[in-house]
């Protein structure tokens, strides 16, 4: 019996603003340090365990000629406090009809918890959400990510869903985490564990 849902935030739940993302980053830098960045970004997931903040300034600054500070950072991944996003289709649906029977949400994200949480806040779902595990403690796909997710839980009483194939569904499938992949457009078609809408988790219990 399935206890607890490990739900991926983004592109699974919600989805950024990435407008607000490209005003600030137009704002400070030219196009092409921007995408220097968000390269950077995903090289630094890609080459550490955690989020650190002082980690990731230090990392970028090595990498690039022109000058970013640590404040640069914060300020960036703060606009996503500002603009947090809209709800996927469904998402809140299933997550209260979850909540309603007992069963317990929470969020495994490669961002900082409490990023995620108030972005959660501020569009309504956090009510619905027991806890969420950010990349600070470790990122997906390091076991301890997940191992820290299933809690006191066995894995077998566990669910994961989310959109990246490897992060969100095989890492945690290796542990014995019962998980689904989103995938709406239906790339990946040939997947098994796949599923194109929120709506259909709530035919699983």
């Amino acid at each position: 019996m399935i206890r607890r849902v490990i739900w991926d935030l983004d592109n699974t739940l919600m989805e950024r603003d990435l407008k607000a993302e490209k005003a600030f980053f137009q704002e400070n830098l030219s196009v092409n340090q921007g995408m220097t960045l968000l390269s950077l970004l995903s090289e630094y997931e890609d080459l550490f365990p955690r989020f650190d903040i002082s980690m990731l300034a230090t990392f970028c600054q090595k990498k690039v000629d022109f000058p970013i500070q640590e404040d640069f950072f914060r300020r960036w991944f703060s606009v996503h406090v500002d603009y947090p996003g809209v709800i996927i289709d469904g998402a809140k649906e299933v997550l209260s009809y979850l909540y309603y029977l007992g069963v317990e949400n929470v969020i495994c994200t490669n961002d900082v918890s409490d990023i995620q949480r108030e972005r959660l806040r501020k569009v309504g779902l956090l009510p619905y959400i027991q806890e969420v595990y950010g990349g600070e403690y470790f990122f997906k796909p390091y076991k301890e990510a997940y191992i820290r997710a299933y809690g006191d839980y066995l894995p077998s009483q566990c669910m994961m869903i989310g959109d990246n194939l490897e992060k969100d569904v095989l890492a945690p499938r290796s542990l014995g985490i019962i998980s689904w992949h989103y995938n709406p457009d239906g790339s990946d078609s040939n997947y098994e564990y796949s599923i194109k809408s929120l709506k259909k988790v709530k035919e699983m219990f």
